[in-house]
């Protein structure tokens, strides 16, 4: 059973879908893993958050947000609140953050 309950930020489904669009255009295996890994991190983040480090980037407000990194390149942005996850982005890690962001509003 879960302990945590995952909150998620509107433009995180907007973000999921396009990079499951991506994968899918260039390897369907390749996005049924990220589907997967998404799955698996989905249950790690209910199960504890805690487990995952802080992240650290500069562009973000110190000791705030926590990252959960899977399918070898997307990184997850959440943070935690009681027993709430409010997960703010899912972001690819290979992206410049500068046009990522753009593109998200």
């Amino acid at each position: 059973m879960a302990k945590y309950r995952i909150v998620l930020a509107s433009r995180v489904k907007a973000q999921l879908l396009r990079h499951m669009e991506f994968l899918s255009r260039v390897s369907v295996p390749a996005a049924r893993r990220f589907r997967d890994a998404w799955a698996d991190t989905l249950q790690q983040l209910e199960a504890n958050p805690w487990q995952f480090p802080i992240d650290t980037d500069l562009n973000l407000p110190e000791g705030l947000y926590r990252k959960a990194l899977f399918a070898k390149r997307y990184k997850a942005l959440f943070c935690v609140e009681g027993d709430t996850v409010y997960l703010d982005a899912v972001a690819d890690c290979r992206e410049d953050p500068a046009r990522s962001a753009l593109n998200s509003q």
